[in-house]
């Protein structure tokens, strides 16, 4: 009987297969096919967080937060508040808006690679030269509802490449010099401004063989100028008579 009973044992042995080692891996791969694994929470069990909310503009994953443009706009910021070259070291921002401040002058040592500068509604009162210098990138500029009563000549030449010039809602009481020469501005806007004479060469060079970018958008209105003095060879340059806006003087 104890023969047989060993000779059972032995072939049990027999027929098993080989010993492996196993690790934690797959006994959770084992659980998940027969259904037997940790139990689930419901989300129900949990209270929402509010966590960081990601900055207007900005790209968050994780720990990074990826923001491609310096939005400053209102805030109690004056000129003083912004210190010469602030910005040189971001040698790929192509956008600064510095909007609804207290900045009295354009920032200096702007980085030369902005495409887009916007100074809307601040207490600006002269563009100058030497604040655009550099700038060979700049394709728009928002000077726009600010208290400039003049454009020092040779500011639009340090901007080369500018097809937009906003200074819209300002004190001018002339068009500003640089225009005829030009290349590539496109789009000017100086309506609600104080210019009460538009000459026949402010817009367009004397020339009509020029390289000059014709006009798309030309805002006069709501200036003190006689528009029907103004000569009709004035916007020889612009694209279409549509884009002129004249007329409309409170």
């Amino acid at each position: 009987m104890k023969a047989t009973i060993i000779l059972l044992l032995l072939a049990q042995v027999s027929w098993a297969g080989p010993f492996q080692q196993r690790g934690l891996f797959d006994f959770m791969l084992e659980d998940e096919a027969s259904g037997i694994g940790p139990e689930v929470p419901d989300d129900r069990d949990f209270e929402p967080s509010l966590g960081p909310v990601c900055p207007f503009r900005c790209q968050c994953h994780l720990r990074v937060v990826q923001c491609s443009d310096l939005e400053l706009g209102t805030n109690p910021l004056k000129s003083s508040g912004i210190e010469n070259g602030a910005f040189q070291g971001m040698k790929k921002l192509s956008y600064i808006r510095i909007a609804d401040t207290n900045i009295t002058s354009i920032p200096q040592g702007l980085p030369p690679s902005l495409t887009e500068l916007h100074l809307d509604g601040n207490k600006i009162s002269r563009v100058d030269a030497a604040s655009l210098k550099g700038l060979n990138n700049l394709a728009k500029l928002g000077l726009s509802f600010n208290s400039i009563s003049a454009v020092d000549n040779g500011s639009l030449a340090n901007t080369p490449h500018l097809r937009e010039l906003h200074l819209d809602n300002n004190k001018l009481t002339r068009v500003p010099g640089g225009l005829a020469e030009h290349k590539y501005i496109q789009v000017v806007y100086l309506h609600n401004n104080n210019i009460s004479v538009v000459g026949s060469s402010d817009f367009c060079p004397p020339g009509h063989n020029t390289k000059k970018a014709s006009y798309s958008g030309v805002s006069l209105f709501s200036n003190p100028v006689q528009y029907w003095e103004i000569q009709p060879s004035t916007f020889r340059c612009v694209y279409v008579r549509s884009a002129i806006q004249l007329g409309n003087y409170k």
